[in-house]
Protein backbone atom coordinates (compact mmCIF):
# COMPACT_ATOMS: atom_id res chain seq x y z
CA UNK A 1 0.00 0.00 0.00
CA UNK A 2 1.71 3.36 -0.92
CA UNK A 3 0.49 5.19 2.32
CA UNK A 4 2.71 2.50 4.64
CA UNK A 5 6.00 2.94 4.82
CA UNK A 6 6.78 -0.19 4.85
CA UNK A 7 8.04 -2.49 2.81
CA UNK A 8 10.67 -2.46 0.61
CA UNK A 9 12.99 -5.48 1.50
CA UNK A 10 13.05 -7.37 4.65
CA UNK A 11 16.31 -9.07 5.57
CA UNK A 12 16.33 -11.43 8.46
CA UNK A 13 19.52 -12.24 10.57
CA UNK A 14 21.00 -13.17 13.71
CA UNK A 15 22.62 -11.21 16.30
CA UNK A 16 24.63 -12.89 19.00
CA UNK A 17 23.34 -11.71 21.55
CA UNK A 18 19.46 -12.56 21.29
CA UNK A 19 17.88 -16.12 20.31
CA UNK A 20 14.91 -14.18 19.22
CA UNK A 21 14.31 -13.81 15.31
CA UNK A 22 15.89 -9.96 14.23
CA UNK A 23 14.14 -8.29 11.20
CA UNK A 24 16.15 -5.52 9.33
CA UNK A 25 12.92 -3.61 7.84
CA UNK A 26 13.91 -0.76 4.88
CA UNK A 27 11.26 2.22 4.73
CA UNK A 28 10.56 4.24 1.86
CA UNK A 29 13.95 6.01 2.26
CA UNK A 30 16.77 3.88 1.33
CA UNK A 31 18.95 5.22 4.30
CA UNK A 32 16.53 4.62 6.30
CA UNK A 33 15.18 1.00 8.17
CA UNK A 34 14.13 0.10 11.73
CA UNK A 35 15.54 -3.66 13.46
CA UNK A 36 12.42 -5.08 14.72
CA UNK A 37 13.59 -7.66 17.59
CA UNK A 38 10.47 -10.22 17.75
CA UNK A 39 9.93 -12.16 21.53
CA UNK A 40 9.39 -15.71 21.44
CA UNK A 41 6.36 -15.38 22.89
CA UNK A 42 3.18 -13.35 21.29
CA UNK A 43 4.04 -9.63 21.52
CA UNK A 44 2.10 -7.91 24.37
CA UNK A 45 3.93 -4.19 24.10
CA UNK A 46 6.17 -1.97 22.28
CA UNK A 47 9.49 -0.46 22.78
CA UNK A 48 11.23 2.11 20.55
CA UNK A 49 14.60 2.70 21.34
CA UNK A 50 15.90 6.08 19.23
CA UNK A 51 19.89 6.34 18.80
CA UNK A 52 21.45 9.25 19.06
CA UNK A 53 23.28 11.51 16.64
CA UNK A 54 26.46 9.33 14.98
CA UNK A 55 25.21 6.31 15.61
CA UNK A 56 23.18 3.18 14.36
CA UNK A 57 20.43 1.16 15.98
CA UNK A 58 23.40 -1.71 15.57
CA UNK A 59 25.64 0.61 18.03
CA UNK A 60 22.75 0.48 20.37
CA UNK A 61 22.44 -3.04 20.78
CA UNK A 62 26.27 -3.34 22.20
CA UNK A 63 25.70 -0.47 24.81
CA UNK A 64 22.41 -1.68 26.56
CA UNK A 65 21.23 -4.38 27.88
CA UNK A 66 17.79 -2.89 28.01
CA UNK A 67 16.22 -4.47 24.35
CA UNK A 68 17.48 -8.36 25.82
CA UNK A 69 15.41 -7.41 28.82
CA UNK A 70 12.56 -6.26 26.93
CA UNK A 71 12.17 -9.32 24.91
CA UNK A 72 11.78 -11.27 28.03
CA UNK A 73 8.45 -9.19 28.80
CA UNK A 74 7.47 -10.21 25.29
CA UNK A 75 7.97 -6.87 24.06
CA UNK A 76 8.65 -5.71 20.90
CA UNK A 77 11.61 -3.71 20.31
CA UNK A 78 12.06 -1.71 17.33
CA UNK A 79 15.50 0.54 17.06
CA UNK A 80 14.95 2.97 13.64
CA UNK A 81 17.30 4.79 11.85
CA UNK A 82 16.05 8.05 10.42
CA UNK A 83 17.93 9.68 7.83
CA UNK A 84 16.53 13.17 7.43
CA UNK A 85 18.18 14.59 10.67
CA UNK A 86 16.06 17.73 11.21
CA UNK A 87 15.25 19.59 13.98
CA UNK A 88 11.74 20.10 13.51
CA UNK A 89 11.13 16.17 13.48
CA UNK A 90 8.41 16.27 11.78
CA UNK A 91 9.39 13.40 9.15
CA UNK A 92 10.70 11.58 12.01
CA UNK A 93 7.52 11.60 13.99
CA UNK A 94 5.35 10.66 10.95
CA UNK A 95 7.51 7.65 10.12
CA UNK A 96 7.46 6.57 13.89
CA UNK A 97 3.46 6.97 13.71
CA UNK A 98 3.47 4.97 10.70
CA UNK A 99 6.12 1.89 11.84
CA UNK A 100 3.55 1.66 15.36
CA UNK A 101 0.17 1.79 13.20
CA UNK A 102 1.22 -1.31 11.19
CA UNK A 103 2.93 -3.19 13.82
CA UNK A 104 -0.33 -2.43 16.36
CA UNK A 105 -2.24 -3.94 13.29
CA UNK A 106 0.35 -6.95 12.59
CA UNK A 107 0.35 -7.98 16.12
CA UNK A 108 -2.50 -6.80 17.41
CA UNK A 109 -1.04 -4.81 20.40
CA UNK A 110 -3.06 -2.19 21.80
CA UNK A 111 -2.21 1.96 21.48
CA UNK A 112 -1.74 2.48 25.68
CA UNK A 113 1.00 -0.20 25.38
CA UNK A 114 3.64 1.87 23.87
CA UNK A 115 6.83 3.05 24.79
CA UNK A 116 9.64 5.14 23.64
CA UNK A 117 13.17 5.98 24.73
CA UNK A 118 16.34 7.24 23.50
CA UNK A 119 19.62 8.68 23.79
CA UNK A 120 20.80 12.32 22.78
CA UNK A 121 18.73 13.30 20.11
CA UNK A 122 17.19 10.14 20.54
CA UNK A 123 15.91 11.21 23.66
CA UNK A 124 14.24 14.54 21.80
CA UNK A 125 12.41 12.54 19.45
CA UNK A 126 10.69 10.36 22.14
CA UNK A 127 10.34 13.56 24.24
CA UNK A 128 8.62 15.40 21.36
CA UNK A 129 6.75 12.50 19.52
CA UNK A 130 4.78 12.79 23.21
CA UNK A 131 4.21 16.34 23.54
CA UNK A 132 2.94 16.99 19.92
CA UNK A 133 0.53 13.40 20.33
CA UNK A 134 -0.99 15.02 22.98
CA UNK A 135 -0.80 19.38 21.58
CA UNK A 136 -1.67 17.90 17.89
CA UNK A 137 -4.21 14.79 18.31
CA UNK A 138 -2.95 13.40 14.99
CA UNK A 139 -1.38 10.01 15.84
CA UNK A 140 -2.15 6.65 16.37
CA UNK A 141 -1.01 6.54 20.04
CA UNK A 142 0.17 8.89 22.96
CA UNK A 143 3.26 6.97 24.69
CA UNK A 144 2.16 5.17 28.09
CA UNK A 145 5.76 6.50 28.97
CA UNK A 146 8.73 8.13 27.64
CA UNK A 147 12.52 7.93 29.21
CA UNK A 148 15.93 9.80 27.86
CA UNK A 149 19.46 9.47 28.16
CA UNK A 150 21.12 12.98 28.49
CA UNK A 151 18.71 14.94 26.07
CA UNK A 152 18.99 18.52 25.45
CA UNK A 153 15.55 20.41 25.56
CA UNK A 154 15.48 24.00 25.32
CA UNK A 155 16.66 24.78 21.48
CA UNK A 156 16.95 28.67 22.65
CA UNK A 157 19.44 27.61 25.23
CA UNK A 158 21.28 25.22 22.93
CA UNK A 159 21.61 28.05 20.47
CA UNK A 160 23.47 29.90 22.98
CA UNK A 161 25.21 27.56 24.65
CA UNK A 162 26.46 26.93 21.22
CA UNK A 163 27.05 30.72 20.46
CA UNK A 164 29.61 30.53 23.94
CA UNK A 165 31.52 27.53 22.82
CA UNK A 166 32.85 28.82 19.94
CA UNK A 167 33.51 31.91 21.36
CA UNK A 168 35.43 29.62 23.82
CA UNK A 169 37.49 28.23 21.09
CA UNK A 170 38.29 25.80 23.55
CA UNK A 171 37.84 22.17 22.14
CA UNK A 172 37.67 21.21 18.02
CA UNK A 173 35.43 18.94 18.43
CA UNK A 174 32.88 21.03 20.84
CA UNK A 175 33.69 24.29 18.24
CA UNK A 176 32.80 21.52 15.38
CA UNK A 177 29.19 20.70 17.12
CA UNK A 178 28.63 23.88 18.00
CA UNK A 179 29.01 25.16 14.64
CA UNK A 180 26.36 22.93 12.95
CA UNK A 181 23.69 23.32 15.53
CA UNK A 182 23.96 27.61 14.57
CA UNK A 183 23.92 26.59 11.01
CA UNK A 184 21.02 24.08 11.78
CA UNK A 185 19.04 26.56 13.64
CA UNK A 186 19.64 29.86 11.48
CA UNK A 187 18.29 27.54 8.35
CA UNK A 188 15.30 25.34 9.93
CA UNK A 189 14.45 28.31 12.52
CA UNK A 190 14.67 31.16 10.01
CA UNK A 191 17.33 32.77 12.25
CA UNK A 192 18.42 32.76 16.29
CA UNK A 193 16.07 32.70 18.91
CA UNK A 194 16.34 37.20 19.59
CA UNK A 195 14.86 37.14 16.21
CA UNK A 196 12.30 34.32 15.39
CA UNK A 197 11.41 33.34 19.14
CA UNK A 198 8.08 31.66 18.09
CA UNK A 199 9.65 29.37 16.07
CA UNK A 200 11.98 27.63 18.69
CA UNK A 201 8.89 27.24 21.20
CA UNK A 202 7.05 25.64 18.75
CA UNK A 203 9.54 23.03 18.04
CA UNK A 204 11.36 23.03 21.23
CA UNK A 205 10.46 20.22 24.08
CA UNK A 206 10.97 22.99 26.58
CA UNK A 207 11.36 26.39 26.53
CA UNK A 208 13.09 27.65 30.15
CA UNK A 209 11.84 31.36 29.97
CA UNK A 210 8.13 30.32 29.18
CA UNK A 211 6.14 30.15 32.48
CA UNK A 212 4.57 27.18 31.65
CA UNK A 213 7.34 25.05 30.01
CA UNK A 214 6.28 26.12 26.40
CA UNK A 215 5.78 22.06 24.97
CA UNK A 216 6.67 20.40 28.10
CA UNK A 217 3.48 21.26 29.68
CA UNK A 218 1.92 18.76 27.25
CA UNK A 219 4.06 15.58 29.53
CA UNK A 220 1.57 16.19 32.45
CA UNK A 221 -0.33 12.83 32.09
CA UNK A 222 2.78 10.51 30.66
CA UNK A 223 5.10 9.34 33.15
CA UNK A 224 8.66 10.17 32.19
CA UNK A 225 12.15 9.74 33.70
CA UNK A 226 15.27 11.09 32.42
CA UNK A 227 19.02 10.13 33.11
CA UNK A 228 21.97 12.85 32.87
CA UNK A 229 25.51 12.54 34.17
CA UNK A 230 26.86 16.23 34.73
CA UNK A 231 30.46 15.12 34.92
CA UNK A 232 31.83 18.73 35.29
CA UNK A 233 35.13 17.35 36.17
CA UNK A 234 35.47 15.58 32.59
CA UNK A 235 33.26 19.01 31.22
CA UNK A 236 35.97 20.96 32.44
CA UNK A 237 39.04 19.27 31.21
CA UNK A 238 37.97 18.11 28.09
CA UNK A 239 35.47 20.93 26.72
CA UNK A 240 36.21 23.89 29.29
CA UNK A 241 32.39 24.09 29.92
CA UNK A 242 30.27 24.66 33.20
CA UNK A 243 27.09 23.65 34.41
CA UNK A 244 25.08 26.35 32.40
CA UNK A 245 26.70 24.86 29.57
CA UNK A 246 25.24 21.30 29.85
CA UNK A 247 22.26 19.04 29.30
CA UNK A 248 21.59 18.68 32.95
CA UNK A 249 20.56 22.27 33.81
CA UNK A 250 17.36 22.23 31.83
CA UNK A 251 16.37 18.62 32.49
CA UNK A 252 16.61 19.40 36.30
CA UNK A 253 14.43 22.13 35.36
CA UNK A 254 11.72 20.85 33.20
CA UNK A 255 11.40 17.94 35.38
CA UNK A 256 11.26 20.67 38.21
CA UNK A 257 8.51 22.63 36.79
CA UNK A 258 6.60 19.16 36.20
CA UNK A 259 6.39 18.37 40.01
CA UNK A 260 5.41 21.87 41.20
CA UNK A 261 2.51 21.22 38.74
CA UNK A 262 1.53 18.40 40.15
CA UNK A 263 3.14 15.57 38.35
CA UNK A 264 3.24 12.84 40.14
CA UNK A 265 5.41 10.51 38.02
CA UNK A 266 8.72 12.49 36.52
CA UNK A 267 11.99 11.93 37.62
CA UNK A 268 15.57 13.11 36.95
CA UNK A 269 17.97 10.15 37.90
CA UNK A 270 21.25 11.65 38.32
CA UNK A 271 25.11 9.66 37.94
CA UNK A 272 28.37 10.23 38.56
CA UNK A 273 31.72 8.54 36.73
CA UNK A 274 29.44 6.08 34.90
CA UNK A 275 29.48 7.23 31.47
CA UNK A 276 31.49 5.33 29.04
CA UNK A 277 31.27 5.21 25.00
CA UNK A 278 31.31 1.99 22.94
CA UNK A 279 34.83 2.46 22.51
CA UNK A 280 35.63 2.57 26.20
CA UNK A 281 36.41 6.00 26.13
CA UNK A 282 35.18 7.81 29.36
CA UNK A 283 32.43 10.51 28.29
CA UNK A 284 29.62 11.56 30.34
CA UNK A 285 27.02 11.58 27.93
CA UNK A 286 26.25 8.24 27.01
CA UNK A 287 24.07 5.57 26.73
CA UNK A 288 25.23 3.49 29.59
CA UNK A 289 24.61 5.67 32.22
CA UNK A 290 21.32 4.74 32.25
CA UNK A 291 20.74 1.34 34.10
CA UNK A 292 19.16 -1.03 32.23
CA UNK A 293 16.94 -2.86 34.71
CA UNK A 294 16.05 -0.22 36.68
CA UNK A 295 14.38 1.39 33.53
CA UNK A 296 12.67 -2.54 32.59
CA UNK A 297 11.22 -2.67 35.97
CA UNK A 298 10.12 1.01 35.83
CA UNK A 299 8.77 0.57 31.81
CA UNK A 300 6.54 -2.68 33.46
CA UNK A 301 5.48 -0.31 36.32
CA UNK A 302 3.89 2.40 33.95
CA UNK A 303 1.92 -0.68 32.01
CA UNK A 304 0.26 -2.60 34.49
Amino acid sequence: MKNQILLLIIFTFSLNIFAQKTEKIKLDHHEDYYLKIIPKGKPNAILFLFHGGGETPEDVLKQIELPKLAIKHNFLVILPHFSTDSSKMIEELISTDKIANQLMKEYTILNNRIVLGGFSGGGMLSITFAERAVRDQNTSFIPKAIFAIDTPLDYEHMYERAEREIKRNFSEIGVSEAKWVINDFNSTFKGSPRDFPSEYETYSMFTHRKEDGGNAKYLMNIPIRIYTEPGIEWQLENRQRDLYDLNCTNISAMINLLQLKGHKNAEVITTFNKGKRLNGTKHPHSWNIMNSKETMNWILEQLK
